[in-house]
C-alpha cells in the first residue's frame, strides 16, 4: 500500500481522535496505527472502500471484546456525523461495521490465544498471522457472500467472493 497510503499527517484529526492509539482516551477499543491497520486489511481480505473500512474497523474493535452497545453507538455517531465527507459511514457501512464487530468478537471467543487485532505484530507471513489471531477465511468468505447479497449494487460487493 506504500504507493497510495495516507501519511499520518493526512488523516483528519477526528479520525485520529477516534482510531489512533496515540490519541486514545479510553472511549474506543482496538486503536491501531496506520501500518497495523493496513496489515489488518490484508489479513481480512478487504480493500480500501468505505464498506471495507467499516468492516476492518469493526472487526478490529470487536476482537478486543471491549465494544458494548454504547461504544458501538458512539463510534457510529462519530463516523456518520463528525467524520469529514469521503470518510463518513452511511447506513450500509454502519451495518457492515456492526457485522465486523460481531465477527471479530465471535472469533475472539473461539481463540485459545485470546489475542485481539490491536496487538498485532507485523513480522510474520499472512498465513501465520491469520492462524495466530484465529482468522477463519471460510467464515470471512461466508460473511462476504451475505454482504454481497445484501448490497448487490455496492462497488465493494462486485469483488467480494
Amino acid at each position: 500500500m506504500e504507493s497510495f497510503k495516507l501519511a499520518q499527517s493526512d488523516v483528519p484529526l477526528i479520525i485520529k481522535l477516534v482510531e489512533n492509539p496515540k490519541y486514545d482516551i479510553g472511549l474506543f477499543a482496538g486503536n491501531v496505527d496506520l501500518e497495523a491497520h493496513d496489515c489488518i486489511h490484508v489479513l481480512l481480505g478487504r480493500g480500501l472502500l468505505p464498506k471495507d473500512e467499516a468492516f476492518v474497523i469493526g472487526y478490529t474493535m470487536g476482537s478486543t471484546k471491549k465494544m458494548p452497545r454504547w461504544r458501538r453507538n458512539l463510534f457510529m455517531f462519530c463516523s456518520k456525523h463528525l467524520y469529514p465527507k469521503g470518510y463518513r459511514f452511511g447506513e450500509e457501512e454502519r451495518f457492515v461495521f456492526n457485522m465486523g464487530v460481531a465477527l471479530g468478537s465471535m472469533v475472539h471467543d473461539l481463540s485459545v490465544a485470546g489475542r485481539n487485532l490491536s496487538t498485532i505484530w507485523l513480522d510474520l507471513p499472512v498465513t501465520c498471522l491469520r492462524t495466530s489471531f484465529n482468522i477463519d477465511t471460510k467464515l470471512l468468505k461466508g460473511y462476504y457472500k451475505i454482504e454481497k447479497e445484501l448490497f448487490p449494487n455496492s462497488i465493494e460487493s462486485q469483488r467480494l467472493v
